[in-house]
């Protein structure tokens, strides 16, 4: 069977066609970041929740602000959310409809991190605010109305890769691990030696060049060509003992091989899987749900997965599902 991607993301991909939307890369970082707002960031109405609280992050570098967005009253499991943009792009205010939508839908409370983003800031600068984070909010977890014991991470693009590098980091320091980790078509490997390389590696809302400026914005002075566990997870041998994952790919994503790789290797080393493949969508999917119809259902899938874990650790929570259930990878 031939895939065939989603009709509203092919008139999406002919629309910015059609207007010349400017790549990031082929423009001046700031300008490239008040582009991306501009395209991203929610008008009219937000999605309302019980509420929406901008928090602050002691760190050495400075504060760095979180925005924790709460579904419902009482005491809620948590959840750490790392947004995408190559580390580069986006901020709380790109993703603030994903996080409402997820949290909602999930009844989990959804803390997002507004980390440091390169070039000025480059790796690891995004994982250890990751990882202070984490730690904070296991900390402050009683007057946050949020449960200690039930924290995971959910990330976006270049953010679920900084999600599962926190991870590993996690089980390597022997420190509470995440509940769950919800990861979204993550850069797992600087290869590009994976058949998605040639077949989606242009044309589609991530490409190639994208891919490379992306890493030359964040990769420290000197690594060479070196992969490393907490820069891009396949290079970990080991993925033993880590959080139950939950995991989305895109077919029409040059990112898609590494994902399914990264879905095999963690099954195999005895980690719960749950492989979710868009088999007709492309990378970024999460923030299309306002032209691709479809879109609203995965992004169902997502907070079903925060919700199963819930569930089973005894919280009860009203959720609002918009959309039937999304398909499950075979």
């Amino acid at each position: 069977m031939i895939a065939e991607l989603d009709p509203d993301a092919r008139d999406l991909l002919e629309v910015m066609q059609v207007t010349g939307i400017a790549q990031p890369y082929t423009m001046p970082i700031n300008e490239a970041r008040e582009r991306m707002r501009a395209a991203l960031v929610t008008k009219g109405e937000p999605v309302l929740l019980s509420s929406v609280k901008e928090l602050s992050l002691p760190s050495p570098c400075g504060a760095l602000r979180m925005r924790a967005y709460r579904p419902a009253r009482g005491i809620l499991p948590i959840a750490l959310f790392l947004h995408g943009g190559g580390w580069t792009l986006n901020d709380l205010d790109t993703h603030d409809r994903l996080c409402r939508l997820i949290a909602k839908r999930s009844g989990w409370l959804l803390v997002a991190l507004d980390y440091r983003r390169a070039p000025e800031h480059r790796h690891p600068a995004p994982l250890e605010d990751a990882h202070l984070a984490y730690r904070w909010l296991m900390d402050n977890a009683s007057r946050l109305g949020g449960d200690r014991s039930q924290i995971a991470l959910v990330g976006e693009s270049s953010g679920a890769t900084t999600a599962a590098c926190l991870a590993l980091l996690l089980r390597d320091l022997g420190a509470q691990t995440p509940v769950l980790q919800a990861l979204a078509y993550p850069i797992l490997s600087r290869k590009e030696s994976w058949p998605s390389w040639e077949q989606r590696g242009s044309g589609y809302t991530l490409d190639r060049e994208f891919v490379h400026w992306a890493w030359r914005n964040y990769l420290p002075n000197g690594l060479g060509t070196r992969e490393l566990p907490y820069l891009v997870p396949l290079a970990d041998a080991n993925l033993s003992g880590l959080a139950p994952t939950f995991l989305m790919t895109a077919e029409f994503d040059p990112l898609r091989d590494e994902g399914i790789e990264y879905a095999k290797r963690l099954a195999a080393a005895g980690v719960a899987v749950e492989h979710v493949h868009a088999a007709d969508q492309m990378h970024g999917f999460l923030l299309l749900d306002r032209a691709v119809a479809k879109v609203g259902a995965l992004i169902d899938r997502l907070a079903a997965a925060l919700l199963t874990r819930s569930r089973s650790s005894g919280h009860s929570s009203k959720v609002e599902h918009a959309h039937p259930p999304a398909e499950r990878r075979p």
